[in-house]
């Protein structure tokens, strides 16, 4: 309070104006430090930070997920044997038909000599019981989702990323086996899908921004905190929601930006969003005023 008092009286303003002016960039410093931000960190409304939060989404759907039909992962045809396995134990001649049907195990790579014969036999029955007898001493594992392929792909992947806090590390492995979507149409699609949400918790303290009293200054109402709203990623979403509250007097004023999802699965609390917000307005403040106090003493000095 002091500073903002020095600041408001340099800088020709009424207290709850310099308050109202330093929440408003508050909030645009809360969204640049909320993730997702490109390496190095900072920069977090910039084009960079939503290709980050992209791969991000697509890194984590990868650990879960492999289509039956990409032809360049191992993955796949060890998934695919583990299915025919299942299939074969279980009697489902429907499943193996499916897969073995799609002509996806002939065009992936990785198949053991026997399978790819297996994959190779246009007469199905006689396929099956050669599975069958491949397969009679595997046991083929259980997968999170179950036996088959996977056709709504939100309800596992909500349910493990949950798991995890909304996001899986690196280093994570997930589930025991990756899940097998049936191509990799759908599986793009689907990613695609879940990277329409990158930047939507940003987009609370947009929302908050929006909800402040303009400051006056001169008389003349101001925009502060402009370069958040111009960020198209961020201001597609209108689910979350902002707002503030406001406490004025002549000697005090509180001015509080609130994001009502800003600490979802602890993104603000790990990512040391508020220090980094104070922290930064003390800075820019501090080289404002040196600013303001530099033109008070050139305006003095030339009387």
């Amino acid at each position: 309070m002091k500073m903002m008092n020095q600041f408001a009286l340099l800088s020709k303003q009424t207290l709850r104006d310099a308050c109202l002016e330093q929440a408003a960039l508050a909030c645009q410093d809360a969204a640049t430090f909320t993730p997702p931000m490109p390496k190095g960190g900072g920069r977090g409304l910039s084009k960079a930070a939503q290709t980050a939060g992209d791969n991000a989404v697509a890194g984590d759907i990868k650990k879960l997920y492999v289509a039956a039909n990409d032809r360049n992962s191992n993955s796949a045809a060890s998934l695919l044997g583990n299915q025919l396995a299942y299939a074969t134990k279980s009697n489902d001649i429907g499943l193996f038909n499916k897969i073995i049907g799609k002509g996806t195990l002939q065009a992936l790579k990785g198949l053991p000599p026997i399978m790819r014969k297996i994959a190779n036999d246009q007469d199905y029955t006689r396929a099956f019981a050669k599975a069958k007898n491949y397969f009679n001493t595997t046991n083929p594992i259980q997968t999170e989702y179950g036996q088959g392929f996977v056709t709504d792909l939100r309800p596992p992947h909500n349910r493990i990323k949950g798991k995890f806090g909304g996001r899986i590390g690196k280093s994570v492995r997930p589930t025991r086996v990756k899940m097998l979507v049936e191509t990799k149409g759908e599986l793009t699609q689907y990613i695609k899908d879940r990277q329409q949400m990158v930047g939507m918790i940003k987009a609370g303290w947009a929302s908050a921004l929006r909800s402040l009293p303009k400051p006056v200054i001169n008389g003349v109402p101001k925009d502060f905190g402009v370069q958040l709203l111009k960020v198209a990623w961020i201001n597609r979403h209108n689910r979350v929601k902002g707002m503030n509250s406001i406490t004025a007097t002549d000697k005090l004023v509180d001015v509080t930006a609130i994001n009502t999802e800003g600490n979802v699965n602890n993104i603000g609390v790990d990512a040391s969003v508020l220090p980094l917000v104070y922290a930064n307005r003390i800075k820019q403040m501090s080289a404002r005023l040196d600013r303001l106090m530099g033109k008070a003493v050139d305006k003095a000095n030339r009387r």
